[in-house]
């Protein structure tokens, strides 16, 4: 064997375990769009006394067991999609294991003993199905084992084998009648420098039902697909998920009753608990008038739709991002309006823009309530309404 573990010295570990952590989020980087507005810190109050998390050690064998029997839940309606990282970061945690480097600890909702959730760690346990119990992954571009490249698990010698099912790891079992917010806390502060769930994904875990499905269904319509034109990474992260959300939270609950102190992180989380509960006919409502805000925003304003003024750069226009702000006032307030009044809207759709850009200039205050998807809510629908109103009047 060209390199041997006794010759890695510890800042070639250490540099391992960073690309390892850093190699996904790099990809993902280049790939997402720029966010135009700023992350607001959520202020989540509980009584800390109701924490309850066990500290476990399991072994690999343990664990593949409880996949193996479907005892862990890879593949909730919730999750992101399991295969986020490449062969080439799955290759390297598989030699992590084999030259003994301790990988992160998992958090795991054990709320039910016969099926644990996955909160953190899901790409490093697929990874390690997809290695070990479906011989389905094939190494590559290792750093140090170079000869174990284009190597499946079964190929391994009997003393790799061994130091893959031997390897113990930390498990954090969130344990039974642990409130949901808290939950919520407990992940805010996980941090294992991996691909921990985002607050979207997170918010789908503690509300399983009905409420996944229908974003799920929503994010496959057509209109919404092409005025958001979002990347496959972020639909995997459920980005797209979160904008859906923003629309039906403010579609059950009016915007006047969004508590600023109690943020958009706890007012997207009241809307998933409601979607959960109301019956069909209110749900088939939500999904008329999602789809019929989409056609209008696209006859309106085309490919500018849910974004800032364009800026011009050395090669020409470019666009914002879409914004979350300005996608839940504007898809909120075009849902609630009448054909007619749609058709002059669209009549008069260089008009509505005219008014729009001309209030993103003047007004620092719409200005500021569109850069931050918590700030100043009942302003941006309420000038939204009155651009409407102006066009309508003209």
């Amino acid at each position: 064997m060209k390199n041997s573990t006794n010759d890695i010295t510890y800042e070639q570990l250490t540099s391992q375990e960073t690309e390892l952590q850093d190699e996904n989020k790099e990809e993902e980087e280049e790939e997402e769009e720029e966010e135009e507005e700023e992350e607001e810190e959520s202020s989540d109050f509980f009584d800390p006394t109701q924490i309850r998390i066990t500290t476990k050690q399991i072994s690999m064998d343990l664990l593949l067991k409880r996949i193996k029997y479907e005892e862990i839940n890879l593949n909730p309606d919730f999750q992101r999609n399991a295969n986020i990282w490449t062969d080439k970061a799955k290759s390297r945690l598989i030699e992590s294991l084999l030259i003994r480097i301790p990988l992160p600890a998992f958090y795991m909702d054990a709320t039910e003993e016969e099926k644990w959730l996955i909160i953190d760690g899901l790409q490093r346990l697929s990874t390690f199905k997809s290695f070990i119990l479906d011989e389905k992954l094939v190494l590559k571009d290792l750093e140090f084992l170079k000869d174990l490249e284009k190597k499946k698990y079964s190929d391994l010698s009997r003393n790799y084998k061994r130091r893959i099912d031997e390897a113990e790891f930390i498990v954090y079992l969130i344990e039974p009648g642990t409130p949901p917010k808290v939950k919520y806390n407990i992940f805010r502060r996980i941090n294992t420098g991996g691909l921990p769930l985002n607050l979207q994904e997170f918010r789908q875990a503690i509300n399983p039902g009905q409420a996944t499905k229908i974003l799920k269904e929503l994010a496959n319509i057509p209109e919404f697909q092409k005025l958001t034109s979002f990347s496959q990474k972020r639909k995997d992260r459920m980005v797209d998920h979160e904008f859906i959300l923003g629309f039906i939270a403010f579609t059950l609950i009016s915007y006047n009753r969004y508590s600023s102190e109690e943020g958009r992180d706890d007012f997207l989380d009241k809307a998933m608990k409601k979607l959960n509960k109301i019956n069909e006919n209110r749900v088939q409502e939500i999904k008329n008038k999602f789809i019929f805000a989409m056609k209008a925003a696209n006859n309106i304003f085309g490919e500018d739709a849910f974004r800032k003024i364009r800026k011009i750069t050395e090669d020409g226009k470019r666009k914002y991002p879409i914004n979350k702000a300005l996608f839940e006032s504007w898809s909120v307030t075009l849902s609630d309006l009448n054909e007619q009044e749609l058709e002059t809207l669209i009549e008069r759709k260089e008009k509505v823009k005219e008014v729009f850009i001309k209030k993103m200039q003047d007004d620092s205050n719409f200005l500021e309530s569109v850069s931050q998807a918590a700030t100043k809510v009942p302003y941006r629908f309420d000038t939204i309404k009155e651009i409407i109103k102006e066009v309508l009047s003209c």
